[in-house]
């Protein structure tokens, strides 16, 4: 009895219906990972929760004017960016008798508010990928930063209770809820009690009479800040104000790999 090893994952085919330059990969009745951000044009779609976990990060922070997920892709043979399936296909059929990589698609592409534009990368870790992997990275490398899309490599803490990955989630839905909660009165309240110095959230709550559903809308509006790169948002967590500085929000630099920025 001969055995047959079943393969999964594969990247999804392209066809004339698609639309972008790559579907995301089939999950064979699994839901995919989707989100909405007015930042990402609307939904969006993504394969792993790692890619999703970036998204968030993207959403809240400021710098970020916009992004997509799998926006283009790298022709590696002959060194150039594609932005139409068409254009994918007819390199695929021209460069089909080449062996090794011939082809590298970010996970993400990111318009910065300051106008620079960027690559993006995301591994987990412990997955951080072999010397063939890198090897497709450092070739896609130039090919990316020649056309103004420098490419960030990050790699996702695989502990669930990282802040990192417990933290973007609530603080991406609390932007959702800043017209309606983050009022004039409850600004003054909380600058009041937080002029003499930094202080718990458990005691702020207390003091001031919030629910700690409020902390992370004070915090994506610049109300108050604290380190919430190395700690979770809990009672413990202290903060400050922040005097409308959001970059307490600025947490991808925290995922980024010497190795990604370096090649």
């Amino acid at each position: 009895m001969s055995r047959v090893a079943y393969t999964y994952g594969r990247r999804g085919r392209l066809n004339s219906a698609n639309s972008g330059v790559r579907e995301t990969a089939p999950t064979y009745g699994k839901p995919r990972n989707s989100l909405f951000s007015e930042k990402a044009g609307g939904h969006i779609k993504v394969e792993l929760n790692n890619e999703r976990l970036v998204a968030h990060l993207l959403i809240i922070d400021p710098r970020v004017k916009a992004f997509q997920p799998q926006p283009f892709t790298v022709d590696l043979i002959d060194q150039r960016m594609l932005f139409t399936r068409d254009a994918v296909r007819t390199a695929w059929h021209k460069h089909r008798e080449i062996p090794g990589p011939k082809f590298y698609t970010p996970d993400f592409s990111v318009d910065w508010t300051d106008g620079l534009h960027q690559a993006i990368e995301v591994k987990g870790e412990g997955n951080e990928g072999d010397d063939v992997y890198w090897d497709k990275i450092a070739r896609a490398r130039p090919i990316l930063a020649a056309n103004g899309y420098p490419l960030r490599s990050v790699v996702v803490p695989k502990n669930g209770r990282n802040p990192l990955r417990m933290n973007p989630g609530v603080l991406k839905q609390a932007i959702h809820r800043l017209d309606a909660w983050l009022t004039d009165e409850l600004v003054a309240r909380v600058t009041r009690r937080c002029e003499s110095g930094p202080i718990s959230v458990g005691a702020l709550c207390a003091e001031v009479q919030l629910l700690p559903g409020v902390i992370p809308v004070l915090l994506v509006g610049g109300v108050i800040s604290a380190d919430i790169a190395h700690h979770t948002i809990c009672s413990t967590l202290e903060v400050s104000l922040a005097y409308g500085d959001l970059s307490h929000l600025y947490l991808i630099e925290e995922m980024e790999t010497a190795r990604g920025m370096n090649g």
